[in-house]
């Protein structure tokens, strides 16, 4: 089964308590700016601030192109720039966290269609960047909902204390899996979506402190088709990183493979956790050593994406006695910084 946009609006109803709105442009549910920035985020969905180009920040936040590696994708950072932080578009794109939104989920077979119906509706509302827009194409296999299901086991799992994220780092042999979770041994964090580590500084929820006794990490992979997921799902437990991993179908009863999890949607279009049959040791523990110590650095830079670039830059100068004159330097600096750190310098700048 698809989802579309009435099985779309049931979901989220059903799920988040979303109230539901009717635009002219068909049924929407209401979100507060912060959600929608991080539902954006996630699924790729658009602000109508242009109906021929919606504005996404989609993929902007990215940081590294693999896990154990520090090499900088553009997106957080630009080579020793603070560049696309929620905090630098909140200034570039006022409408960002100004006001809630109404996210409407929009069928369409092509894009002129979809041109046609967003121009109509841009003309005929007062703030159009009220408005967000979800794709729902008509024209691809499961209507190209497979972010939208990254976002539903996304907000799922941060209520159960991991950080999580969506199109996770790994590396390039092994691909980027669609969904991960972490609950990372130590004095960590808890139960945020990792795009919320940077968005102190907008007003967002304080960010919850941990002290988890173990590591728990998890993996998933989105599917409206299960053809080729446990292929992928193999591939990602064969890393040895993960203690579990999650088939994530809409509208299924059984899990592809017993020591898999399902996260699906039951017929009354509820969230639904399947857990896996077997208890079988997917980790190898020295490898998840080696993660979390990756992955407790990889968390810092989303909190130094609080900070302004000044900020920034006088942090390091006031700790290291010299200005930033390459990227190793920042690395460096970062990972060498403690979480108390980091979180009293943005509380003095807040």
């Amino acid at each position: 089964m698809e989802i579309d946009s009435e099985k779309y609006i049931k979901i989220m109803s059903k799920n988040f308590g979303l109230p539901i709105v009717k635009t002219a442009l068909g049924e929407g549910v209401e979100m507060d700016p912060y959600s929608s920035f991080i539902y954006c985020s996630v699924t790729g969905a658009g602000y109508l601030d242009d109906p021929l180009y919606p504005f996404t920040p989609k993929g902007l936040l990215k940081l590294f192109y693999n896990a154990f590696d520090y090499k900088f994708v553009t997106g957080l950072f630009d080579n020793t720039t603070l560049k696309n932080t929620p905090y630098n578009l909140s200034l570039a794109k006022k409408f960002l966290f100004n006001s809630k939104k109404i996210i409407i989920p929009v069928e369409f077979n092509n894009e002129k269609e979809l041109q046609a119906k967003l121009k109509k509706f841009f003309s005929s509302v007062k703030n159009p960047t009220d408005y967000i827009i979800q794709r729902i194409e008509l024209s691809k296999k499961g209507n190209g909902m497979e972010p939208f299901l990254e976002y539903l086991i996304c907000e799922t799992m941060k209520r159960k204390e991991y950080i999580v994220e969506n199109q996770i780092p790994l590396s390039h042999s092994t691909g980027s899996p669609d969904f991960g979770g972490y609950k990372i041994h130590g004095h960590c964090l808890e139960g945020a979506n990792i795009i919320e580590l940077a968005m102190i500084r907008l007003g967002i929820k304080s960010v919850r402190k941990s002290k988890k006794d173990e590591n728990h990490f998890i993996v998933g992979e989105a599917k409206t088709s299960t053809s080729t997921i446990i292929n992928q799902l193999d591939k990602y437990l064969k890393t040895k990183l993960y203690n579990e991993g999650y088939e994530i179908s809409p509208y299924k009863e059984k899990a592809c493979k017993p020591y898999i999890n399902l996260f699906t949607l039951d017929k009354d279009y509820k969230i639904t956790i399947i857990p896996r049959q077997t208890d079988d040791k997917l980790f190898d523990s020295d490898k998840q050593g080696e993660y979390q110590e990756w992955l407790s650095n990889y968390i810092k830079y989303y909190l130094i994406a609080n900070l302004t670039n000044d900020e920034f830059n006088n942090f390091y100068l006031e700790i290291n006695k010299k200005k930033i004159s390459s990227i190793k330097d920042i690395i460096q600096f970062v990972n060498n910084l403690s979480y108390e750190e980091i979180l009293n310098k943005i509380n003095g700048v807040l």
